[in-house]
């Protein structure tokens, strides 16, 4: 093991200030990387070179002159898995600093073991991470019997059925950018700890997303458990979870494509619930729509309209409609009276010639009501006036 400046800079911190005496940290080439006298940091310590040349465990410096770059004190061989990696000092007069020789040995070689562990943990979790992503988004071919092997030793079994789902943690706009970072960082923790917990689960995280694979369960189960999972990451942080979940008994790279498809969906939906890919429709293929074509269709719809009344419109619209044309219900969502409702609605058939109480015109509003959701940037959003 290479011993890194940081860790023995560490190291030589942490020991100083439990002795209170001067420390000085040599790697394998004889070169002090970490001293309590920074001056010393890069220098040769011809004592510490001598004990790993000549493979001794202890040497004593008597005088500044006996050995070239060293002071007088005790240095010692640092082990690890057997193998001499380093060497540890003591600067001082021997019948001070002896005493301490075998205390800061042993102190030295657990912090190195802790530190070698969490290299080989760390480095692991990447050579996992990168398995994962190559067969969530590599080519099918390369799945053969060699990565299925290579995936257990990395304690991945591919063969296990799974079911996948994709997500995205938001916070609002307005947000400080640093702020903002910090909750969803801390909402992707909660989300990780949470699917990890389950048997044969998996995480990867991106970017811009993250794919998550738990044990096989049917659709009603996986809303269960992405419900969950979202309100145990919105109670803690600031954000909004959008969920998408694959179709179930799919190969991973197809379930992986239908999983951020229905989690796109979630995106533009005004509940943001968690969304079946089997439930989703028309968003199926709206995504091979350019935005120009949505932004010609919505203006088609509502011709009549300037753009920044448009928002309203769809406000009003999607509400009519999430609740199945029900003035009742949207008229109590929309906090107005049920007649005005019903005046807005008349309206609105009559400046677009389509009527949205009507089954024969109700597609089109849906239609333009996903495709806003997807462009609404291109449109001058204010606060709902109703002013229809």
């Amino acid at each position: 093991m290479h011993i890194a400046e940081r860790t023995a800079a560490s190291i030589v911190a942490e020991i100083s200030g439990i002795i209170g005496q001067r420390i000085n940290m040599m790697d394998d080439r004889g070169v002090i990387i970490a001293s309590s006298d920074p001056s010393r940091v890069g220098t040769l310590h011809g004592a510490a070179l001598q004990i790993v040349q000549d493979g001794l465990s202890e040497l004593v410096v008597h005088s500044d002159t006996e050995y070239k770059g060293s002071r007088r004190g005790v240095n010692l061989a640092v082990e690890l898995n057997g193998k001499t990696v380093g060497v540890i000092g003591v600067t001082g007069p021997y019948e001070e600093v002896s005493k301490y020789g075998q205390i800061i040995k042993k102190i030295t070689e657990i912090l190195l073991r802790e530190e070698y562990y969490k290299e080989q943990t760390e480095r692991e979790a990447r050579a996992k991470m990168r398995f994962i992503g190559e067969w969530l988004y590599g080519d099918p071919k390369n799945i053969n019997k060699e990565f299925h092997e290579y995936g257990l030793s990395l304690g991945v079994d591919i063969s296990k059925p799974r079911r996948l789902f994709s997500l995205a943690v938001q916070t609002e706009e307005s947000r400080d950018s640093r702020y903002a970072q910090k909750c969803i960082d801390g909402a992707n923790r909660v989300i990780k700890t949470f699917v990890m917990n389950e048997p044969d689960s998996f995480i990867l995280i991106s970017a811009d997303s993250v794919i998550c694979g738990v044990s096989m369960r049917s659709d009603d189960e996986m809303l269960v458990f992405t419900k969950t999972l979202k309100t145990e990451a919105e109670i803690r942080y600031p954000v909004t979870v959008a969920i998408g979940v694959d179709s179930s008994m799919e190969h991973v790279w197809e379930a992986r494509g239908k999983a951020e498809k229905a989690m796109r969906t979630c995106l533009r939906s005004s509940s943001r619930e968690p969304r079946l890919y089997a439930d989703i429709n028309m968003e199926i293929f709206t995504a091979e729509l350019s935005d120009s074509v949505k932004q010609d269709y919505i203006s088609h719809v509502f011709r009549n309209y300037t753009a920044p009344e448009i928002p309203d419109l769809i406000i009003l619209l999607d509400t009519f409609y999430e609740h199945e044309g029900s003035i009742a219900r949207a008229s109590e969502k929309l906090n107005m009276h049920k007649n005005t409702l019903q005046y807005k609605l008349k309206k609105i058939s009559e400046r677009t010639g389509y009527d949205p109480r009507s089954i024969k015109y109700s597609s089109l509003f849906y239609n333009a009501i996903h495709f806003y959701r997807d462009i609404r940037n291109l449109f001058h959003f204010s606060p709902p006036s109703w002013d229809i």
